[in-house]
């Protein structure tokens, strides 16, 4: 429900035990590390082997539908962690893996260029004599030829008909002819030429030898061989898969192995002393006392951080707010002059979530599915319990308005599911929106007068009064009184004539203290207030008369307005100081006109209903389309089941989806737009992080 107060701190470690202090300093995750020297970050070795490894087998590695979507850790314990390297040769393992890639790669390459050379040789294998005779030629040169079609062949024909040459045909595969034309060597150059020129191919055989037809045999030889072998080193492979969980704990070790290095080689060092300066959360100073006099050769002080330093942000909050701190860091931790608005948002995040589905079979469902992922998932777990809480608040968001599935009960037609959902619902929204948009726009409008208040006492701690009480507090009061003025207290005189003294003292107040900017004297100010009060109420009140046929219940007499000449112009021989004024009540009438901002906010949580009606239509949608399936003789019902199912799966995942993103809109943009700018920069102790395993 707050910022932690953490404290600055200097430790001073002999270099004798830098190292066991170090490791002592991770396993408790106490310290945020400041003060560290510039170095570029870069990975180990032996990491980058192992990761390479896992890489490679990470084909290997079985994953459920379940960790398609979320990263599921393995948990172990820190002892089992910890002794990961000493008790597991992976250096073995890696150098295996390492062997099999090389050899996989260069067999790989081999197969592709026996398989390229098969290609080359194959229409080539009538030719009943060694191709390297071919180059053995001392004075004519033959060149082995592609032509693409008959008519390219009859063209040049005549266009190499004046070289003289001879040529021998091959064979024939569709329009495609293979040729060898005999030239002699002086001439070879021009005769290629008018080759390419002409789209035909000349064909190199490379270093191929023999008989077309043997080598090709030959070569089929060799690429069995080849995939036979490739075949071996798959197996060898995936024998050292089952070695993937010990590589995966391995990495993690050897992940924070290099962290602790890197930072152990980035401290600023004397000659014989460590120096580790950092942040702690001040209820962590006594487990830091343990471990200073456990280490010996250690000391520690508070000190004073520096005039313009920002202490790192700590949330701490009860638990059954607890998950929703991870909304607040996706956003931005709060400066630490900030309320943490933690404990509101668990509050209003499920309720608005649940609006936005309105389905008690589907919150059911959400309850179910996040019971499983608890068990399921290790490490933080979070969202899972947000999840959870929108899931239990759907079910009843989900029977005020009657959604089971849609209207599934009433189409089963069963007589007691049918009374009891009618037992529960409070009003239909298909044939009563406007109740339902009456609740939206009323949560919206507590939702932002939250806001606005949060923002008062955050002001009022920062000792910013006039802002608390001019910029702020106005709002809250004007707000909700110009709703009560118009219903609750419509026909009150007493309560109508309350409401109108605060309303135009919050928007004379709004108008001439609300902007920080310029300090007049407190005279030229008040009086300023007084002009300003009384134009509003002279000017409004024949404006009210005309477009909502009511009238002030406090009349002010007509000889009162007459002091607004006086006072004009007493601050007319106070020029400099009216100036200041005059700037404040320009700026003062731009936020006043803001009120229009308030009412758009408010209109925005419409989207509440809106979401939810659109979950209820397609789930009835959905049942209508499975209920004329039933009409299907034989497998109606079989195929109504296969309709029912997936889609009202399909309709829970993607409104939940869209309820969870709006949500967070509403919260992020219309919420912490009235209080919260974030900020903060979060507090992250020197520990352990691991991607494969959750220690315990």
């Amino acid at each position: 429900m707050a910022v932690l107060s953490v404290e600055k701190i200097h430790i001073v470690v002999h270099k004798s035990i830098k190292d066991n202090f170090l490791k002592n300093l991770q396993k408790e995750g106490l310290v945020h590390i400041t003060e560290l020297k510039e170095s570029t970050s870069r990975s180990s070795e032996n990491l980058t082997r192992i990761n390479d490894a896992l890489t490679q087998l990470s084909g290997y590695k079985k994953r459920g539908l379940l960790e398609t979507f979320i990263k599921i850790k393995k948990p172990i314990n820190f002892k089992e962690f910890e002794n990961s390297v000493q008790s597991y040769n992976y250096e073995k393992t890696v150098a295996e893996l390492e062997q099999i890639k090389k050899e996989k790669e260069q067999s790989e390459v081999l197969l592709r260029s026996l398989i390229d050379d098969i290609s080359i040789l194959s229409p080539w294998t009538p030719i009943k004599y060694d191709i390297n005779l071919l180059k053995s030629f001392k004075q004519t040169e033959a060149i082995p030829c592609i032509i693409p079609s008959e008519e390219i062949g009859e063209e040049i024909m005549e266009k190499i008909a004046d070289i003289p040459h001879s040529f021998e045909t091959i064979n024939t595969v569709g329009s495609v002819s293979y040729y060898i034309f005999f030239i002699k060597k002086e001439q070879g150059a021009q005769l290629r030429s008018r080759l390419i020129e002409n789209e035909c191919e000349i064909v190199g055989f490379k270093d191929l030898t023999g008989i077309p037809a043997k080598t090709i045999t030959t070569l089929k030889q060799r690429v069995e061989q080849t995939k036979n072998r490739i075949g071996e080193l798959q197996k060898k492979e995936t024998e050292l898969s089952k070695e993937l969980s010990k590589l995966e704990v391995t990495c993690d070790h050897i992940t924070n192995q290099d962290k602790k290095e890197e930072i152990a080689g980035t401290l600023p060092e004397t000659t014989r002393t460590t120096n580790v300066i950092g942040w702690i959360k001040k209820r962590n100073l006594k487990r830091l006392d343990v471990l200073v006099k456990k280490a010996g050769l250690a000391v520690y002080d508070k000190i004073e951080p520096e005039p313009d330093e920002k202490p790192p942000i700590a949330l701490t909050n009860p638990k059954w707010s607890r998950p929703y701190e991870t909304l607040i860091k996706l956003y931005s931790m709060p400066d630490p002059k900030e309320f943490d608005p933690t404990p509101f948002v668990a509050i209003f995040f499920p309720l608005f979530f649940a609006l936005c589905i309105t389905d008690a079979i589907y919150g059911i469902f959400l309850i179910l599915f996040s019971m499983y992922l608890l068990k399921k998932v290790a490490g933080d777990r979070s969202l899972i319990w947000i999840i959870l809480m929108g899931g239990i608040l759907t079910i009843f968001t989900g029977a005020m308005v009657g959604g089971w599935a849609g209207d599934l009960f009433e189409l089963i037609g069963f007589e007691p599911l049918v009374q009891f959902r009618r037992s529960l619902i409070l009003f239909d929204p298909l044939t009563n929106p406007m109740i339902f948009i009456g609740i939206a726009l009323g949560l919206g409008f507590i939702h932002m007068l939250l806001g606005i208040g949060i923002e008062v006492v955050d002001s009022m701690k920062n000792k910013e009064y006039g802002q608390a009480i001019f910029a702020n507090l106005t709002w809250f009061i004007l707000l909700p009184s110009i709703i009560l003025y118009f219903t609750a207290f419509s026909s009150s005189i007493p309560g109508k004539m309350i409401l109108e003294i605060l309303m135009w003292l919050c928007i004379t107040g709004i108008i001439v203290a609300s902007h920080p900017e310029g300090k007049p004297q407190l005279l030229d100010q008040g009086i300023w207030a007084v002009i300003v009060f009384l134009l509003w109420v002279g000017l409004t009140k024949p404006g009210l008369a005309m477009v909502f046929k009511i009238d002030y219940q406090i009349q002010i007499p007509k000889e009162i307005y007459y002091f607004i000449i006086p006072l004009l112009i007493f601050e007319f021989t106070r020029l400099n100081e009216a100036k200041k004024v005059l700037g404040k009540l320009a700026w003062g009438l731009y936020n006043f006109y803001g009120i229009s901002g308030y009412l758009g906010v408010v209109l925005s949580y419409v989207r509440l209903m809106a979401l939810g009606m659109v979950t209820g239509v397609i789930a009835i949608a959905i049942n209508k389309i499975a209920w004329m399936m039933i009409e299907v003789p034989v497998v109606g019902v079989a195929l109504a089941i296969l309709i029912l199912i997936p889609s009202h799966l399909f309709n829970i995942a993607i409104n939940a989806l869209g309820g969870f993103i709006h949500t967070m809109r509403l919260h992020y943009i219309e919420f912490f737009g009235r209080f919260y700018a974030g900020g903060g920069k979060p507090f992250k102790p020197f520990g352990f992080e691991t991607k494969y395993v959750e220690i315990e």
